[in-house]
């Protein structure tokens, strides 16, 4: 392959987010399996206002028969949290994961550090109030 001329002098990484709330923008959603074989949706979240900050990349991780019961919990939460913070159609028998793509939701962001040594954000959705907890949202 010939040498590709590119001006790489001003590229650097994007800076992560202080830790706060924040509006994000679900743009983009890929359905695929985790490393343990389950099926999941990989969604990556940008910062409403700051294009100079790095995406947030979000796992949906959905249990099946062989997920224990108290991970099978900690999951379903952890779905339906995301799913009412940015206003996603679902109801009592799941969601299309279609519908994910452009929707806007408020979320705490934290900073965490990886095994990989690097710090990135990391969403938490806010718990749901009792009116959510029973509500089946349907909107498509």
């Amino acid at each position: 392959m010939p040498k590709i001329n590119v001006d790489l002098k001003d590229a650097q990484e994007l800076e992560i987010a202080p830790e706060g709330e924040y509006e994000l923008r679900i743009i983009k959603a890929d359905d695929g399996t985790s490393k343990s074989g389950n099926d999941m949706t990989t969604v990556t979240l940008a910062f409403e206002g700051h294009p100079e900050w790095q995406p947030i990349k979000h796992w949906i991780t959905y249990p099946n028969e062989d997920t224990p019961p108290d991970q099978r919990a900690f999951r379903l939460i952890d779905i339906k949290r995301f799913l009412v913070a940015f206003d996603v159609g679902h109801d009592d028998g799941g969601f299309d994961s279609d519908d994910l793509l452009g929707q806007v939701g408020k979320c705490l962001v934290i900073q965490e550090k990886a095994d990989d040594g690097n710090t990135y954000n990391r969403i938490k959705p806010p718990r749901l109030r009792r009116s959510e907890e029973r509500s089946q949202r349907i909107r498509r």
